[in-house]
């Protein structure tokens, strides 16, 4: 074919008469045999022409093309391309490029499409034919043989490094594995190749290794009689020890980070506000976080949303406010117009709302924040700030952000068809139910209708939401019982049953004996939305978005949707949290789709299709059921996939692919010199032995139920658990277990009372030690108690009472939002011990008044673990040390579940930077808590961890060269990290070599260490710039207190 103009295409369907023409550029064939099949074609023309064409080649049909005197037909494989269509202006495009082979069968098993069912199957019945050869197409410059070897690289699983390239290719191509393609193009400059894999890449694999035997290729460094390194490698831990600087200097060679603090100085935005923190509040940021404020600053300058991933107690608070103000202060300097103010968006959870107020005052100069509760209180605010001259941080709670109308079910109960129906459609509404290991749907009862969820939010039928709000002046056959949930008046009777709450008990009562006396519903009266207000009438208005506790918005929920509005709307945005991930991939799905919808996009994940994305980046456990075929069955087996399932683990590639390029991480160990020594001692205790005698009754029946009755043992598994977890704390006053499957109330174990409130077990006793101990040296304690059933509280607040110890419970009916001036005020009284379930101190509080905690009892929740852990362990606590004790009794359920912790906590050292055996062991374990404390009643413990004390002991941070806290007073930059060093006697008890984390504690500072002395020296040395200021208007950063 001649190469002088556009190669012409036609094609012609007789049977209907369709006659369709487009013009090609590049056509790409496979002539190894008698006809020339389409491999890769690109064609232009009128829309309409170009759609029909793209169909017609998808479909498998054969196509003329037509170019001066040269005339050939072409065919194509049916749909055996990947297309792709765009419009630019009156005319078309298109591309279509032949598809790889999939690798096997197996891969259909994944498709949850109904009718790929019979194909699934189909291919289930051949196992011989599950792995066939496969065809790859490689498409890579003219002549660019590297660019070939690293396509190769991608379409086979074999090991291939830059050394094996001619010798891999040469054997391909002499072999006939790899062809080239004949390519006919007017402009384009490339080479076109098929790739031919025998099942499991053999063909590569068996070059490779001749290659090996004869000499013909080596790898680098195995020469017999030099060193390989690998001597002293025994795991996975001595191999990162080994060769972590290798690894990680090509790490930093790939990703080039936006600020090197080793090598370039701060800007003189962020050293401005950081002055005005300093001459505010009496200090300094750190030099990590003054790094990390940087680069933020700087991210932002890119592009419109930074991420700051930093340990809790790192100040992110400031660091994020501080970015933001350093980039408006830099836009200020640029327009030059003197005071740049900006109207900026906080997002938090409520108990933390006054604290940003705090925050932002002590670190922005003219600038003020207020706490926003509605849409009056931002209409002022907004029109304070358009009169004014300062900028303004409207702080709304994430709670209110979404506060809208109260709803509920709008569905009503039909007598003839003894169902509830859909009040458009007027259809019976279903519920799934389980039962004997089988699925089927049932008339949906009261109980489905309690609380509002995505099952029972739309009729199945018609699409109609089944929930409206409720009208406060009108009586309703629906009651909300408050903590509870809504019940039907009618059928008021059916939860008697259900609940043992009195006060649930005697509302359900009190509505039975009068149930048409109208009932107001509390806080039943209509809102809208905070966020949606602001989405509407302030786009365009908001010049900068802060998003606290990012993690609490990563789901398809309401305050979700609040904080996609105001980012939608907010030129600027910086997400914070200490957790990003949850521990599943759909954790984290939506977040990046309303922070990164573009990097989603272009890896091809569609927003409706969450499924796609857990496949690849996540933990999914596909259960599937083979059926052996009859005596005489043509059939052999079938194979059918009946259970899926997402477990816990999330793949790297999210860290790379979508977070590397917009976030900032910051841990507490790069502010390591500046911090107490932090250290979480276990403490085993021996359990009574009449109380040891019965609990081991309990978990022989637990275990014979287990192992004997499966179907019973599945609604038996929380009852046992919580009673095995709870019971050596409170042997008393437990309910019965319930046989599950009887009709009558078949008790299967009574719990034998072996002492009472008065009784003082050994976690009482080692309490009272520890509390005594540290109240005769002047400090307070935080006593945690996890389980809301047992009375531990008000048994500890008895006996410390008596002991002459001031004593507070913090309840979870204090509102979040006071929680701090609770404590604060109580501390200041003289409190000397707080008890308090960690939930309630889970996010936002500081506790530096606590040096130590006491975890009486524990949870499940390995994230609530870590949180309320380290409430005290702030970059701000002054005292030398911090101790938390984990009470446990050896021999139980306690003693499994804390070695199991022990090895989760380790995982998240090996995220944070840890690395330990016993982390990098238990990474192969994703399941949850719950599903392991269940395989250890059956089964035993699995020791991941040997030695409790000694897993914990490897976790702590032992810092003998902190630095002794400055006197809060106004200091010069330069004079920040002068202070006097004293070693710790505390510290030098501990044997460095104990803490994994001390000898990185020094490493890690080296790399910020002596930043904002650098930079202010920096600073000094430029000459000073002339600008012109407005008389009686200040610069936005010009302002001094």
């Amino acid at each position: 074919m001649s190469n002088s103009k556009l190669m012409e295409l036609t094609y012609f369907d007789p049977h209907r008469g369709v006659r369709l023409g487009a013009y090609a550029d590049t056509i790409i064939l496979d002539s190894s045999g008698s006809d020339n099949i389409i491999s890769a074609i690109r064609f232009g023309g009128y829309p309409e022409m170009v759609h029909g064409m793209s169909d017609a080649i998808y479909g498998g049909a054969s196509i003329e093309v037509i170019q001066g005197n040269t005339q050939i037909m072409l065919k194509s494989r049916p749909k055996g391309y990947r297309r792709q269509q765009s419009h630019d202006g009156p005319y078309a495009t298109a591309t279509l490029m032949a598809s790889d082979d999939m690798q096997s069968a197996d891969s259909l098993e994944d498709s949850s499409d109904p009718k790929e069912d019979s194909a699934q199957e189909k291919a289930a019945d051949k196992p011989d034919q599950e792995k066939q050869p496969r065809k790859c197409y490689i498409f890579c410059p003219a002549g660019d043989r590297d660019r070939l070897f690293e396509e190769l690289d991608r379409k086979t699983a074999a090991p291939l490094i830059p050394e094996f390239r001619d010798c891999v290719l040469d054997a391909l191509i002499d072999r006939g594995e790899l062809r080239p393609l004949k390519v006919y193009s007017i402009k384009e400059q490339l080479d076109a190749w098929v790739l031919d894999l025998l099942p499991e890449d053999k063909n590569v694999v068996g070059i490779l290794e001749r290659g090996l035997e004869n000499g013909s290729i080596s790898i680098p460094g195995s020469d017999p009689s030099q060193p390989d390194g690998f001597k002293d490698v025994r795991n996975v831990a001595d191999y990162l020890n080994t060769f972590g600087v290798t690894v990680a200097d090509r790490i930093r060679d790939q990703f080039q980070p936006l600020f090197d603090p080793a090598s370039e100085p701060l800007s003189e935005e962020v050293l401005t506000v950081n002055d005005y923190i300093q001459s505010k509040a009496g200090y300094s940021l750190y030099d990590a976080q003054l790094a990390v404020a940087e680069s933020v600053k700087r991210q932002l300058e890119r592009k419109s949303a930074a991420l700051i991933i930093a340990e809790c107690g790192s100040g992110k608070t400031k660091i994020g406010s501080t970015a933001l103000g350093a980039l408006y202060g830099m836009w200020a300097s640029q327009h030059r117009k003197g005071t740049e103010k900006t109207f900026s968006v906080v997002m938090s959870p409520s108990h933390v709302t006054r604290k940003w107020v705090r925050e932002i005052g002590e670190t922005l100069p003219d600038t003020f924040g207020c706490v926003v509760r509605s849409i009056a209180d931002l209409n002022r605010l907004y029109a304070m700030y358009l009169e004014g001259d300062k900028s303004v941080y409207a702080v709304l709670s994430k709670e209110k952000a979404r506060d809208g109308y109260m709803r509920y079910p709008a569905v009503t109960w039909n007598r003839r068809k003894k169902a509830f129906l859909c009040p458009d459609c007027m259809e019976p509404l279903q519920m799934e139910i389980s039962e004997d290991g089988t699925r089927y749907m049932v008339n949906a009862d009261q109980f489905f209708f309690q609380t509002e969820h995505k099952k029972n939010h739309k009729c199945p039928h018609c699409g109609a939401v089944l929930w409206a709000p409720v009208p406060p002046e009108r009586k309703l056959q629906w009651v909300r019982i408050g903590g509870y949930g809504w019940i039907y008046r009618e059928q008021v009777y059916k939860h008697m049953t259900r609940t043992k709450n009195a006060a649930v008990l005697g509302q359900l009562h009190q509505i039975r004996e009068n149930p048409d006396v109208w009932y107001p519903v509390k806080g039943a009266y209509r809102r809208y939305p905070l966020s949606t207000y602001i989405k509407k009438k302030l786009r365009g208005k908001i010049d900068g978005f802060l998003a606290d506790e990012l993690h609490e918005y990563n789901n398809a929920s309401g305050q979700g949707d609040a904080m996609a509005e105001i980012y939608g709307t907010a030129k600027q945005f910086v997400g914070m949290t200490a957790t990003l991930i949850n521990g599943y991939s759909s954790g984290i799905f939506h977040l990046l789709y309303r922070v990164v919808p573009g990097l989603m996009r272009k890896d091809g994940k569609s927003y409706h299709a969450p499924s796609d994305f857990d496949a690849e980046y996540g933990v999914v456990e596909n259960t599937y059921e083979v059926t052996d075929g009859g005596y005489n069955s043509n059939r052999r087996t079938s194979k059918r996939k009946v259970k899926t399932k997402k477990l816990p683990g999330v793949s790297p590639l999210v860290f790379s692919r979508f977070l590397l390029e917009y976030t900032a991480f910051l841990s507490l160990t790069d502010m390591g010199k500046d911090l107490p020594d932090y250290e979480e001692i276990p403490i085993p205790l021996e359990i009574p032995a009449v109380v040891h005698k019965a609990y081991k009754k309990a978990e022989f029946v637990l275990q014979n139920t287990l192992k004997s009755d499966r179907k019973a043992a599945n609604k038996l598994l929380s009852a046992y658990l919580n009673l095995l977890t709870v019971y050596p704390d409170q042997p008393y006053d437990q309910p019965d277990i319930l046989y599950p499957l009887s009709d009558h109330k078949t008790v299967l174990l009574h719990p034998e009372n072996t002492a009472d409130f008065s009784t003082i077990l050994p976690k009482e006793e080692k309490t009272l030690e520890i509390v005594r101990r540290k109240a005769a040296a002047g400090e307070r304690v935080l006593i945690y108690t996890s389980w809301t059933r047992t009375d531990s509280q008000q048994k500890l607040m008895g006996l410390l009472t008596r002991e002459g110890i001031r004593t507070e419970i913090l309840t979870p009916k204090i509102p979040p939002e006071k929680r701090e001036a609770w404590v604060e005020k109580r501390v200041k009284s003289g409190l000397q011990v707080l008890i308090t379930n960690p939930k309630c101190v889970e996010t936002g509080l500081d506790l530096n008044a606590f040096t130590t905690l006491i975890f009486y009892s524990m949870g499940y929740n390995l994230f609530t673990l870590r949180q309320a852990s380290r409430r005290s362990w702030r970059i701000n606590q002054t005292a030398p040390r911090v101790e938390v004790y984990l009470l446990y009794y050896a021999d139980t359920m306690q003693a499994k579940a804390m070695k199991l912790m022990a090895s989760k906590l380790a995982v998240a050292g090996i995220i944070e930077g840890t690395f330990s055996e016993e982390g990098l062991a238990a990474m192969s374990d994703v399941r949850d808590m719950t599903s392991q404390m269940a395989k250890e009643l059956a089964q035993g413990i699995k020791d991941n961890v040997e030695d409790i004390a000694a897993a914990f002991k490897k976790m702590a941070v032992i810092n003998p060269h902190r630095n002794r806290p400055a006197p809060a007073m106004s200091q010069s930059p330069a004079a920040v990290d002068t202070g006097l060093v004293e070693i710790l006697p505390a510290a030098t008890a501990a044997p460095a070599e104990t803490s994994v984390q001390s000898a990185d504690v020094q490493k890690k500072q080296a790399l910020y260490e002596g930043l904002l002395q650098k930079s202010t020296e920096e600073q000094k040395k430029r000459k000073p710039k002339k600008q012109t200021e407005v008389e009686n208007q200040l610069s936005l950063f010009g302002f001094v207190a």
